[in-house]
């Protein structure tokens, strides 16, 4: 049975287990929330030691190819177009679909703090190198960033740093030897978290007052993702580019970032996807997908943007013009290049960074998103997902370096 079924098959028992699971009071929910962590650390298990020596064998090729910069320029250009298209999406979709107002409801919660790019600088890099493996489950960014200055220094010696490339090149190997073995067993762990969705969804009473929100959420990711990726793909490459096939091949790691809403679990499956089911190179597929799915969160954004142009409209009946929507877009773009320490929960956390930045007493309104927090973050979930995905493929068709798949896992 091929990845994409055996993922499948997980959500959908989930779904239905999760339909007839007696609710008992919230213990139900507690209880899978509990083991959905659980298979949150089972996906991620393997993924940081496997970034790190990809990371030093991936740069260590590119530099042979004398490709680093151009590669990394290239992929910046893209993430910097996505995040500016993502962002308007989501803004334009509520001004012009105009969903159901949301009544003010008291919920508890805090405004957030708008984020300082030096003191979150300071926060991710430690003093000492070696503490980065201990560092935590949001060191992903300062691992890659580790691998790739160490492979760029292995071309200084070829005679002393052989050893070292060969040790680098075999960890890998067997790294993503045993993450591969995780990703065949993680269908089977969708269940649970696809599940516990469900009982949430039976157990929240206010979700049908942000029904026809959701639908343009998840109208405009949908356009972005299977629309608008797939067709730049094409005009990147007409010849070879297949953007159904993408969309086909893209299943496995989706469907693990819908049900779980963690980037990390889906970026340790889309590893496997880029390899095996894209033909993306190594020298490519170490570097851009965990650099795009620290900085990527164009998913993220986009949800963010698209909720709190909601609260506004919530709040007051004034019309929101265009100055301000733009200036919310580049708001919701430049903050969610900060939430690469938040593999889950990004949307709830941008959306406090944006409410503070604007101001003008709105600094807690968004709490009246919480009812459909979960929801929210998995449909933004699904989107960094898919730009790691596009972006990934975009920089290497941009290179001509794709390879044949004869088949796919």
């Amino acid at each position: 049975m091929k990845m994409w079924m055996r993922y499948l098959a997980g959500t959908v028992i989930g779904v239905v287990l999760g339909s007839f699971l007696p609710l008992s009071g919230g213990d139900t929910y507690s209880l899978l929330q509990d083991l959905s962590l659980l298979v949150i650390r089972v996906g991620r298990f393997m993924l940081f030691p496997m970034v790190f020596f990809a990371a030093v064998v991936a740069t260590d090729e590119l530099r042979e190819d004398r490709a680093v910069l151009r590669t990394l320029v290239t992929a910046a250009v893209g993430l910097a177009l996505v995040l500016v298209v993502a962002t308007l999406v989501g803004a334009l979709s509520v001004i012009a679909l105009q969903p159901q107002r949301i009544p003010p409801m008291v919920q508890e919660g805090r405004a957030g703090v708008a984020p300082n790019l030096l003191a979150t600088v300071l926060d991710a890099v430690p003093g000492n190198s070696f503490r980065l493996f201990v560092a935590g489950d949001n060191a992903l960014f300062m691992i890659a960033l580790f691998g790739m200055l160490v492979g760029l220094s292995l071309h200084v010696d070829r005679e002393i740093t052989s050893p070292v490339s060969l040790v680098a090149d075999s960890a890998n190997r067997i790294l993503y030897r045993l993450n591969a073995i995780l990703t065949e067993v993680m269908g089977v762990f969708l269940v649970i978290p696809a599940a516990m969705m469900i009982v949430w969804t039976r157990q929240t009473e206010d979700l049908l007052l942000f029904g026809q929100f959701l639908l343009v959420v998840v109208t405009a990711t949908l356009f972005v993702g299977v629309v608008l990726y797939p067709l730049a793909l094409y005009v990147l490459d007409r010849e070879r580019a297949r953007p159904l096939s993408w969309l086909y091949r893209m299943t496995p790691a989706a469907l693990a970032a819908v049900t779980t809403g963690d980037v990390y679990v889906s970026l340790a499956t889309y590893s496997r996807v880029a390899n095996e089911n894209q033909g993306i190179p190594r020298r490519h597929g170490g570097v851009i997908p965990p650099l795009m799915a620290v900085f990527g969160r164009a998913g993220t954004a986009l949800v963010s943007v698209a909720a709190f142009l909601l609260v506004i409209r919530s709040y007051t009946a004034l019309e929101i013009g265009l100055s301000a929507v733009l200036q919310l877009a580049g708001v919701g773009a430049i903050y969610s290049l900060m939430l690469g320490r938040t593999p889950a929960g990004g949307v709830m956390l941008l959306l406090s960074y944006i409410a503070v930045r604007y101001g003008r007493g709105m600094e807690e309104s968004y709490l009246i998103l919480l009812p459909v927090m979960p929801l929210l973050e998995r449909i933004g979930a699904w989107l960094d997902l898919m730009t790691i995905g596009f972006v990934s493929q975009a920089v290497t068709q941009a290179g001509g370096a794709i390879r044949r798949v004869d088949r796919t896992v």
